[in-house]
């Protein structure tokens, strides 16, 4: 395979990478938004329940996974969102393999230093 080739499949990876993330998140935030109104109610108390300051989303792994078990949709929209922000990730993820596989050690190092950079700012606070 020529280096036109391989350059062009390497981009055509990362692309169907980058658009699956975006897709799986876009359905998912979708499907939590969809459960989130659907279990409103008909009343417009229950929108404003939503809409205040105190209402808050699941911030642990235990409340994330009683809210989807219960099928809030407040856990869907959440795994969205998290699925959003690991694209990125995966799409760097990915470059790795392909410049491992490329045998571009200088090219491998610098996104692997990339990943490093990615992972350790969500770690750090």
């Amino acid at each position: 395979m020529s280096s036109q080739q391989s350059m062009k499949k390497a981009e055509l990876i990362v692309s169907t990478v980058l658009q699956v993330g975006v897709i799986l998140s876009t359905l998912t935030i979708l499907a939590g938004t969809v459960l989130l109104f659907s279990n409103m109610g008909n009343g417009q108390s229950s929108y404003r329940r939503y809409v205040t300051v105190n209402y808050s989303f699941p911030h642990t792994i235990s409340t994330l996974k009683s809210a989807l078990l219960a099928g809030s949709g407040t856990g869907f929209i959440e795994i969205g969102v998290f699925l959003l922000i690991l694209t990125p990730i995966l799409r760097v993820a990915t470059s790795i393999l392909i410049f491992k596989r490329q045998k571009d050690t200088p090219m491998t190092l610098v996104t692997l230093f990339v990943l490093l950079v990615l992972i350790s700012s969500f770690v750090l606070k």
